[in-house]
C-alpha cells in the first residue's frame, strides 16, 4: 500500500467509521508527530495531484481552505492556512457562528478568538447587520440574506498558542478570529456533523452587502496550495 493509499484508507488517521464522539476523543488525543506524519501524506496527495476530499479553495474569512476528510458521521476535518503578509493588519473575520460544533488546533502562528453575544438594547454595543449565510458547493458558494439589525458585545478572549490546548465551541457562539499576518498561521479543525441549514454573519453598517446575495470563495492554484501545506508540515516538524 502506497502513502498515497494509506491517506484514502486511514481517512486523515481518525477512526472513519465511528461515532463523533469517539472521533473527536481521538482528535484531543493526537501528538505532534502524529499531525506531521498525516500532514506529510496529504502534502505527497496533493503533490501528485489527488485532493482528499475536494479541491481547496479561498474562504470568505480570508483563508486557505483544504478539506482533508469527510466521514460518515457527518464530521468534517479541515486545514486552514493564512498566508504571510508583512506590514498587513491582523486579518480580523466578521463575527459568525456556525451551523455545527468545531474543536480547532493552532498548528503555527499567531492566531486568537473573540466571542461575543448579542444585546440589541445596550447602546454601548458596537451595531452589526445580521445575515443567514447557506453555504452549498462543499462551502465555496453561499447565498446570503439580511435578517435585521443587531448590536454585539464581547464576551470573552481566548488565547491561544501553537500545539497547546484546543479551541472548542458550540454551534450557537458567535465569534471573530483575529490572526497575525507576520507568519504564516494554520489551523486542524475537525467540526461536528452538521445540526442546521444555515448559519449567522454579521455585516457592519455600511459595508457592502454580498452582491445579489451570493457569496463566493476562489479557487486557488495547485503549487499556491501545496508550498502552503509543505509550509504546515516544515512547522508542525520542527524544521
Amino acid at each position: 500500500m502506497t502513502s498515497l493509499d494509506t491517506l484514502a484508507s486511514r481517512r486523515a488517521f481518525l477512526p472513519a467509521d465511528a461515532p463523533y464522539t469517539e472521533m473527536l476523543a481521538a482528535f484531543l488525543q493526537l501528538t505532534r508527530d502524529e499531525i506531521a506524519a498525516e500532514l506529510k501524506l496529504l502534502a505527497a496527495a496533493i503533490q501528485a495531484r489527488r485532493y482528499p476530499a475536494g479541491r481547496p479553495y479561498h474562504h470568505i474569512n480570508g483563508f486557505t481552505k483544504v478539506v482533508v476528510a469527510e466521514y460518515a458521521c457527518g464530521a468534517r476535518l479541515t486545514l486552514h492556512y493564512w498566508p504571510q503578509e508583512l506590514g498587513a493588519a491582523p486579518d480580523v473575520s466578521r463575527p459568525h457562528n456556525h451551523r455545527f460544533a468545531f474543536t480547532s488546533l493552532l498548528l503555527t502562528g499567531s492566531q486568537h478568538f473573540l466571542e461575543l453575544d448579542e444585546a440589541p438594547g445596550d447602546q454601548g454595543a458596537q451595531p452589526w447587520l445580521r445575515y443567514f449565510y447557506r453555504p452549498y458547493v462543499a462551502g465555496r458558494i453561499a447565498s446570503v440574506a439580511a435578517k435585521g439589525e443587531t448590536r454585539l458585545r464581547v464576551s470573552r478572549t481566548v488565547e491561544r498558542a501553537p500545539l497547546q490546548g484546543h479551541y472548542s465551541t458550540t454551534s450557537e457562539v458567535v465569534h471573530q478570529a483575529v490572526t497575525r499576518r507576520d507568519a504564516g498561521c494554520a489551523t486542524l479543525v475537525l467540526r461536528g456533523p452538521r445540526e442546521r441549514r444555515t448559519s449567522t454573519v454579521y455585516y457592519a453598517p455600511g459595508e457592502p452587502a454580498p452582491r445579489g446575495g451570493v457569496q463566493l470563495g476562489r479557487w486557488i492554484g495547485h503549487d499556491v496550495v501545496l508550498q502552503q501545506v509543505e509550509h504546515v508540515v516544515a512547522m508542525v516538524s520542527g524544521r
